[in-house]
């Protein structure tokens, strides 16, 4: 069973346990997790895994007891850490059983290989692996790059997408951008 929500696809299995926002276009993998006290911010048009983990907040570490459940039972509350929150930024492919910990920004179309850890944030249009995750390769040139980040495409409406859908079936760094067409 998928769940869809205005344009949005959660997949079996997925729970989100912490204030989400998820952008039109947007799938996530079967077994997604969301927990935290921190905000969860996730673009258009991302390609989210299955069994990623998105941790958007901590356990304070200068408590006696780490234990929540502890904390409630002796203190009458628990104590959690800074709330850093998440944010995924648009069209961003994050493969299967990926963590990300809280604090942690994805740039615009960047790329998480398959069981990274996210300690730090990742810059746009880069291809990071890893655990820790770093970055191995970035997609297209400096000058492609703000080309898309300026096209931002992820907001046009659909007609307009299939207008130009030449763009988006070539590689962008073969593209003519000075073309008075576009």
């Amino acid at each position: 069973m998928t769940v869809r929500v205005a344009g949005v696809k959660l997949g079996l299995g997925g729970w989100i346990k912490c204030k989400t926002t998820v952008g039109y276009g947007t799938g996530l993998g079967w077994g997604f997790c969301a927990r935290g006290k921190g905000e969860l911010n996730i673009g258009k048009f991302c390609a989210i895994g299955e069994n990623v983990r998105v941790i958007t907040s901590n356990h304070v570490m200068i408590r006696l007891a780490l234990s929540y459940r502890l904390q409630i039972k002796i203190v009458g509350r628990s104590f959690d850490g800074p709330k850093k929150g998440v944010i995924i930024g648009h069209d961003v492919w994050i493969g299967d059983q990926v963590i990300i910990l809280p604090g942690v920004s994805i740039g615009n179309g960047a790329i998480i290989g398959a069981g990274s850890v996210l300690t730090k944030s990742v810059e746009p249009y880069s291809v990071v692996v890893g655990n820790p995750a770093r970055m191995i390769r970035k997609r297209f040139s400096e000058a492609t790059a703000e080309i898309v980040e300026d096209l931002a495409w992820w907001d046009w409406p659909e007609e307009k997408m299939l207008k130009l859908k030449h763009l988006f079936a070539n590689n962008p760094q073969a593209i003519n951008w000075q073309d008075p067409n576009l």
